[in-house]
């Protein structure tokens, strides 16, 4: 679906409003800053990809680590200081992805050790809905959290921990709005009741990441973000920048925003070109 008619699929809906199961044809695909646009909260996508904010306290950086990430090197940090404060990274290029159709869905946290938020929080994952399928009116976020998944263990600061959303249909999630079998909020329900009651549910806006308002004070980290349907994976590894590992990832300029596995950058495209040659 072209971005111009997924944008106006999301104006609509605005306006209306363990491990990871890694299926075998997984494939990962880096994000870095260079993918993103980012927006203030509740505004249409303008990218692929955006990372919104509620206020300029709510921030989300690709950095290197912390630690060792589940997927390359780096991985997204977000912050909320303060109760008010939210950020999500959203990707819009699965609008109209039917949830029956969904096999794989998890991420990897990491909870800094210096967060003063409530000690059950790290980032969860949101995805937007129709419950109608492509008829308008029945926009919901449906989310899920670790905290209500304990069988697949507490969360733990200062270590990187996997989240199977999945789990067989079994994983557990909650709606922003009452929708077929959930009430708003405070039904904790699995991925396989959702997709029973809301059989035409399609993917209508964002699927990500995202540190909501209430979780003030907390510093945290996510990577490895994924989701498999119809017989295809892909697993989002987010990273401070591309390594260039082909001749054409230094052509037509892009030598100027790909590095060297040690994050040096290059002086020409020839550099680049050696160093995927030669690793020098």
């Amino acid at each position: 679906m072209k971005l111009d008619v997924r944008m106006a699929l999301i104006t609509t809906a605005l306006v209306a409003m363990a491990g990871i199961a890694v299926a075998a044809v997984c494939t990962t695909q880096i994000v870095t800053e260079s993918d993103i646009a980012r927006q203030p909260e509740n505004t249409p996508p303008t990218s692929d990809w955006v990372l919104y904010t509620r206020l300029a306290t709510s921030t989300g950086t690709f950095v290197a680590g912390p630690g060792q990430p589940p997927a390359g090197a780096g991985s997204l940090e977000l912050r909320t200081p303060t109760a008010a404060d939210k950020v999500a990274l959203f990707n819009y290029e699965h609008i109209g992805t039917l949830l029956a159709s969904i096999d794989t869905i998890g991420y990897a946290t990491y909870r800094d050790p210096a967060s003063t938020a409530t000690a059950n929080q790290v980032p969860s994952i949101n995805v937007q809905i129709d419950y109608n399928g492509d008829a308008p009116g029945g926009f919901s976020t449906l989310v899920f959290e670790p905290v209500y998944n304990t069988a697949q263990g507490a969360i733990v600061p200062g270590q990187w921990q996997t989240w199977d959303a999945y789990n067989g249909g079994q994983a557990i999630w909650w709606s922003t709005r009452a929708i077929p079998g959930v009430c708003a909020f405070d039904c904790f329900v699995t991925w396989e009741t959702i997709v029973e009651n809301n059989p035409d549910a399609v993917i209508l806006g964002g699927f990500g990441v995202n540190q909501g308002s209430g979780n003030g004070g907390l510093i945290a980290a996510t990577d490895a973000l994924t989701l498999g349907y119809n017989g295809t994976c892909v697993t989002y590894d987010f990273e401070v920048f591309r390594v260039a590992t082909t001749k054409d990832d230094c052509k037509d300029g892009g030598w100027q925003t790909v590095r060297r596995a040690d994050g040096s950058a290059f002086t020409n495209q020839g550099d680049c070109i050696q160093y995927v040659n030669t690793g020098k």
